[in-house]
């Protein structure tokens, strides 16, 4: 009997300690979390500065319409640059999609370049046939595109809000945080050279659905 109250009694002291080791992973979890910056598109410092009049020109994608870029509108714009041979951007497409389907208030231009038979391929792959998939290398000229997968904002009154480098949904979603927050990248803002403060009551632009 005394055997039996000796090990209850070690097994709550085991219970006990386990629980105050999951108690101090939990802490220490958090504290890493609050000293790791998320992550942001990486803007390459080339083509118009954030807050500038974004470039204007008229493309036309590949069912014939006429697609204005940069030009003041009713819907801000998030031009999407791809490559059918790029992996990271087919990945993300699933993402890119998610976000115009759920937002109204803008418009997304798929911008690429190469191959007409491959681009025809990824758009009936990922049924872009309703979206602006503009094949045309003037628009990755204009904007001084370099690497792949990469993203612009521009808003209604046609200044660029925010670019960079997307390599993630959370790079995606950045975009929408640095409009925003009125800083160039989430990296800059983190550092302080954000003029833009954050008051309670301000909504920040929501995307539904996921990658």
């Amino acid at each position: 009997m005394q055997a039996l109250i000796v090990s209850n009694v070690l097994l709550w002291c085991l219970l006990i300690a386990m629980a105050l080791v999951v108690v101090g992973l939990i802490r220490q979890i958090g504290v890493l979390h609050a000293r790791i910056a998320p992550a942001g598109a990486l803007m390459v410092d080339k083509g118009v500065a954030v807050n500038q009049p974004a470039p204007k020109l008229t493309a036309e994608d590949r069912q014939g319409r006429p697609v204005n870029v940069g030009y003041s509108g009713e819907r801000a714009q998030m031009l999407f640059f791809l490559s059918p041979t790029c992996p990271i951007c087919k990945s993300l497409l699933p993402a890119v999609r998610a976000i115009e389907r759920s937002r109204d208030d803008l418009e997304v231009i798929y911008v690429s370049d190469g191959d007409m038979a491959e681009q025809d391929k990824i758009i009936a792959d990922f049924k872009l046939e309703r979206s602006h998939y503009v094949v045309d290398p003037q628009v990755g000229m204009t904007y001084q595109i370099g690497k792949l997968p990469y993203a612009v904002l521009i808003d209604r009154e046609g200044t660029l809000k925010a670019k960079g480098l997307v390599n993630s949904r959370e790079h995606l979603d950045s975009l929408f945080e640095t409009e925003f927050l009125g800083a160039a990248t989430l990296q800059d803002y983190l550092r302080g050279q954000a003029p833009h403060i954050h008051h309670p009551g301000d909504n920040l632009p929501t995307e539904k659905g996921s990658a």
